[in-house]
C-alpha cells in the first residue's frame, strides 16, 4: 500500500472487503481551487436535480439520467463530454492514471458513456436534513449485460471533493451485506438499514475516495451549513470489464 493511501473498514462478517473506503492523495488545494473555478466558469451547462433545492450536476449521470431518458442519455454524453473533456482533460487523464496505479490494472473512459461528472450543492439549509438516498451504486448494469469476462462483483464507486462547506462534508455507510438488499429498492433498503450500525467517513478536499460501489451508503447531512457553503464532489463508478477498468458516471 502506497503511503499516500488510507483504509478505513467497517466491521461486517459476511464480506469486509465489500466495506472498505480507501483514500488516495490525488490534488492539491491549489488543483482543487483551479477545478472549483472550472466548475463555475461552466455554470450554463449545469443541470438542475432538484426541482426546488440547488443541488446540480456538470455532466450527465446514469442514475438521474437513464431512468428518465436512456437514449437520450447516450444522444447527449459527446456534447457534455466534450464540455468537460475541454475544460478538465489534466484532470481526467491524472485520475485515470492514479486509480490504473491503485487497481493495479489499465483504465479507460468509454466513448459511449457519460465521464466522471460534478455533484454541486449551493447554499441552502435544507441540506442539513437526510434528503440523500440509502443505496448501493448499480449504475453499471444499465450499460453491460454479464459476461466472463465483465465482473459484476467488484464494482467501484469513487468520490473526490473540490469544495466542502466550512464545517464538513461526507458519506455515511451501514454495517449491511449486500447480499440482504440486492434488488430492493431505495425505500426498501432504507428500511434494512434502521436497525444497523452506521458510519461516517469524513470528506478532506483533494482526497479520492474510493470503495466498493455494493457498499451500502448516503451522501450525509451537511452540519451547520453557512450562507456561502458549496459542496462540489468529483462523481464517478468503475466495472472491470476484460481486465480494464471502465471508468464513467
Amino acid at each position: 500500500m502506497l503511503k499516500s493511501e488510507k483504509t478505513f473498514s467497517i466491521p461486517n462478517q459476511v464480506d469486509n472487503r465489500r466495506l472498505m473506503i480507501i483514500e488516495l492523495e490525488l490534488l492539491a488545494e491549489e488543483e482543487c481551487l483551479n477545478v472549483c473555478s472550472g466548475v463555475y466558469e461552466l455554470k450554463e451547462f449545469w443541470i438542475q436535480r432538484h426541482p426546488l433545492l440547488p443541488f446540480y450536476t456538470l455532466g450527465l449521470a446514469s442514475p438521474y439520467d437513464i431512468p428518465n431518458d436512456k437514449q437520450g442519455y447516450y444522444n447527449r454524453v459527446k456534447h457534455y463530454n466534450s464540455i468537460l473533456r475541454d475544460r478538465f482533460s489534466w484532470l481526467y487523464e491524472r485520475l485515470a492514471d492514479r486509480l490504473s496505479q491503485h487497481l493495479k490494472a489499465p483504465t479507460c473512459y468509454p466513448e459511449t458513456l457519460a465521464l466522471p461528472g460534478f455533484h454541486i450543492f449551493l447554499p441552502h439549509k435544507a441540506f442539513e436534513q437526510s434528503l440523500g438516498a440509502i443505496h448501493c451504486d448499480k449504475s453499471y448494469r444499465l450499460h453491460w449485460q454479464p459476461s466472463a469476462g465483465i465482473d459484476f462483483n467488484n464494482p467501484i464507486s469513487f468520490t473526490l471533493p473540490i469544495a466542502l462547506p466550512k464545517f464538513g462534508a461526507g458519506m455515511n455507510a451501514w454495517d449491511l451485506p449486500y447480499e440482504e438488499v440486492k434488488g430492493l429498492d431505495h425505500s426498501e433498503i432504507e428500511q434494512q438499514a434502521i436497525n444497523k450500525k452506521r458510519s461516517f467517513h469524513p470528506y478532506q478536499v483533494g482526497k479520492l475516495v474510493l470503495h466498493s460501489g455494493l457498499m451500502v451508503h448516503q451522501i450525509a447531512p451537511g452540519n451547520n451549513l453557512q450562507p456561502d457553503d458549496v459542496r462540489i464532489t468529483l462523481q464517478g463508478h468503475g466495472l472491470s470489464c476484460w481486465r480494464t477498468w471502465q471508468l464513467h458516471w
